[in-house]
Formats: structure tokens, sequence, C-alpha cells
């Protein structure tokens, strides 16, 4: 059987989020997989600084700016209609040239129907036989919202068409897609839910000196964006916060991509004048910060949330309704069965976040109690590259060597 070449795609507009969940799925595959080849396609510009697994690539497409958030600052100052011509150009003719038997399509493509609609197409004419399989986070945000995104880009049909098999990264008792989105049964019977991915990545020997060596008397907060128009006014608050307090707490800020040069000034600035405070403005890293953490305050981007969820942190969620509809729902649900904390961007304060520290660093244990989590596993890794192999003849070939 010949070596299994997979294409991987993920949008990574809103932050790095999508591209390192894509790079850890290709990870766990290339080492099921024994010579398999692994292309990710990405427009994430900092890709680079990710440590690529055995045989995985990538190919890197123009930045597409998100009217929604700040982001990008970089990349083409050319007309969006020109920069998803030249995205167009690269893909197709990377698929050409790849020729994968395996596509693997995250769920930001369905925020660029243009795109999505042409790498579809390009598949139907020059592969039909590769087999597409879509990545789904835990949820796309509320029903009505996905509905009606769905109605404008006759998503039902391209999913009967063009998916043999829908990952949802998630559990079904937490969150039911097929119900919630009014899945008919033909594509229902499409879904597998894969439960969390937890990283199984160590943490680099630093991040555990670095901590040693701040003394971890006290406990330690984690704070970071994913990257939006109000990246500024989150870290703001949790300064002010720091600034007024009586607290004594470590604090680790990861600030994201999405602040000014001016912006991280001011923060860098107040950060240094504060005792106990370590700033950054990107770390590749960030999942190891959560183990570490003894509280976490994000938006609720799906990986950061996975990571809390598996050590049971105490967490504040703060994601924005229209910037982030995923990570909004996603909050609501998990703040409903009491496993995370949830407040507004608008109402977060120092006030807010001296109350859920107090009560979560200082008013009792610190971990969620164990038996929230019943309903939740955390095994998504191991489940989608068991579930590919199976679909590509691996697991009975496996079975026939072993046999002989």
């Amino acid at each position: 059987m010949p070596a299994p070449r997979i294409f991987m795609y993920c949008n990574s507009t809103r932050g790095m989020g999508r591209t390192a969940r894509t790079l850890g799925i290709a990870a766990s595959l290339s080492e099921a997989l024994g010579q398999s080849s692994i292309l990710v396609l990405t427009d994430l510009a900092m890709v680079g600084r990710f440590k690529l697994p055995e045989r995985v690539d990538y190919v890197h497409l123009p930045a597409l700016a998100d009217s929604t958030t700040n982001s990008p600052k970089y990349g083409l100052r050319l007309e969006r209609s020109n920069i998803l011509r030249i995205r167009y150009k690269i893909a197709t003719s990377t698929l050409k040239a790849f020729r994968p038997n395996l596509v693997w399509l995250d769920d930001s493509l369905l925020n660029l129907p243009e795109e999505m609609h042409n790498i579809l197409l390009a598949l139907a004419e020059e592969l039909p036989e590769t087999k597409i399989l879509w990545g789904f986070s835990d949820t796309l945000g509320h029903p009505d919202f996905v509905l009606r995104q769905w109605a404008g880009m006759n998503a039902g049909e391209v999913f009967n068409r063009f998916a043999d098999v829908i990952f949802i990264l998630g559990t079904q008792r937490c969150f039911d897609a097929a119900k919630a989105y009014r899945m008919p049964e033909a594509l229902a019977h499409k879904l597998f839910y894969t439960g969390y991915l937890s990283t199984r990545e160590q943490p680099p020997k630093r991040i555990g000196e670095k901590l040693v060596k701040a003394g971890r008397r006290l406990p330690l907060v984690l704070l970071t964006t994913e990257g939006g128009r109000e990246d500024f006014a989150f870290v703001d608050a949790y300064l002010r916060f720091l600034e007024s307090t009586r607290m004594e707490v470590y604090s680790l800020i990861v600030a994201g991509l999405g602040l000014s040069s001016a912006a991280k000034s001011n923060l860098v600035r107040r950060a240094q004048a504060l005792p106990r405070v370590i700033f950054k403005r990107f770390s590749k890293h960030l999942l190891s910060y959560v183990k570490a953490a003894d509280a976490v305050i994000c938006t609720g981007e799906y990986n950061l949330t996975s990571e809390v969820l598996a050590h049971r942190k105490a967490a504040l969620l703060v994601p924005h309704a229209s910037e982030q509809p995923d990570n909004f729902h996603r909050a609501q649900w998990l703040q409903e069965r009491g496993l995370v904390c949830v407040s507004a961007r608008e109402s977060l304060q120092p006030e807010t976040l001296e109350e859920f520290l107090a009560k979560s660093l200082f008013g009792g244990p610190r971990l969620v109690p164990k038996k929230q989590y019943e309903e939740i596993s955390f095994d998504g890794f191991t489940q989608i590259t068991e579930s590919i192999q199976e679909l590509l003849g691996y697991s009975r070939q496996f079975e026939a060597i072993a046999a002989s």
C-alpha cells in the first residue's frame, strides 16, 4: 500500500490557534502512519516558528484581513479579491502537484465561502477519489448564527457532496451538533465525535525552571488573548486590577498578535513597573503554560479551553459575541455546567477580576471537581488517528501483517 499523502487546510485570521491545532493533529498522524507525507496549507505568518513534526511541511498563503479584527497588520496591501485569487492559485496548484489521497478541511474555511467552493470544485475535478474530512470545533456558534451562515452557502449540499467524515472535536453529550444545527439524518451519520484535543507535548524544561526561579510560593495566573480589536482593553483591565489590588499573585500575560506597537509599548511599560509579572506577545508553548497555571483568563478559544478542561483549571472566559461566535457559545454552555466562569467584554473590570481570583485561588480548592467532567473525554488525537487509519485501510493492513 503506498504511503498516504495528507493535505490539511486551516485559516488563521483570528490568531495562531487553528494552525497550532492542525499541526498537533498532523504530528499525531505522522507518528501513526509511518511513511506518510503531510502538507499543511496555512496563512499564519508565524508558522515558521513552530517545530514541524516528522514528514510534515507547510505551504504559506497570503494573509487575508478579517474586517472584524485588527489582524493582519502584515502581508499584501491588495484588494481582497486579488488576495483571494492568489490564494486560490496557490491552493489548487499545490493540490494538483501533491495529489493527496486524503484532505482535512478546518471549519475556518466556512468563513470564506468563495475560497471553500473553489477548493472543493478543484478537488472534484482533479482528485475525485480523494477522501475529504472536515474538522469542526465542539461548537461553531449558537444555532441561530450557524443556520443563517449555512443557508447562505448551501452548506447541506456541500457536506453531502464533499464530506466523507465530519469530525466534531468535542463530546456529543456536551453539545449535540446534529440536533442543534438541524442536520438531516444522512448528514448526521457522517459525524464522528472525537472528544477534546489535549496536547501531549511535554513543557520545555526552561518553562519549569523559569517558574521555579520565580518562587511559585504564590498562585500563577495566565492571561491571554486571541487577536481581536479589543485585545488592548482586555489586557488593560487586568493590569488595572494588578495596579490597584493587594492580592499577591504571579502573572503571565501573553498579549497576542493583534496589538499595535503603541498599545504593546503601553502595556509592556506598565507590566514592567509591577512585581511578579511576565509579559509576552507570543508563545508557541502557550498550552504548556495552562498546565502550570492555577487560574486562566482568556477568550475561550478552543485549544486553550480544551487544556483548561483537561487539567480542571479555574477559568474566566471573556469571549466577544460578534467577533468570536464559537467562543461565545462554548463559554455559555460550559458556564451552565459549572465548568468555567464567564464575563462579557464590556463588564470586564478590575472588580470582576478581583472577585473571580479571590474565589478561585483563595476561596477553596483550586481545581474544578472531577465529577463535573464525567461526560467529557480528552482522547481526541487518538480517536482521530484511529479513524483515519481505518478510513485509509491501515488498520486492516496492520492486522494482516500481525496475523502473518
